[in-house]
Formats: structure tokens, sequence, C-alpha cells
């Protein structure tokens, strides 16, 4: 879910984040900031710098750890040190 600093907010499923902190979302609903109005939007795209907050499940906060965690065992290590002739 995310909220922009006007109040409106979106749920949906979350398909692109950049280094910019804009989204993608797909399957949205968007609801007005006075909460009496939704509307059903198949994709939509939040620039960065409207975003208030945004929430996130915790079990997809687990998943991306636990990918991390795998990925940091796969890396292969470099035990020289300085330049090889």
């Amino acid at each position: 879910m995310v909220e922009l600093k006007n109040g409106e907010t979106f749920n949906g499923h979350l398909v692109n984040c950049d280094n910019w902190m804009n989204l993608t979302l797909r399957e949205v609903i968007q609801t007005s900031p006075e909460g009496d109005r939704f509307w059903r939007l198949p994709e939509c795209y939040i620039r960065g710098n409207t975003i208030k907050y945004l929430r996130v499940p915790d079990e997809i906060i687990e998943m991306v750890k636990d990918d991390a965690v795998r990925q940091r065992q796969q890396a292969p290590v470099s035990s020289s040190r300085g330049r090889k002739s």
C-alpha cells in the first residue's frame, strides 16, 4: 500500500521500483484522500517524490532478507590480495 503526500492511497502488487523510488503497481485499487471514492486500475506508475510512505507486508520483507543471505552465500570469495603477475 502506498500513500501519497496528497492523501490518495494505492493498494496493489509491486512490479518495479527504481533508485528514485518510482513505483509500478498492478491490480491497483486507488482511494481518494477523503476515502469515499475508489477506482480499480490495471496498472499505475507512481513518481517517487510524491510518496508519503509505503507499507510492505512482513512476509515480503522476510523473503527479501532470505534472498539476500542466499546471494551472499553463493557469491565467490576472492582470497588473493594485490595483483597477480
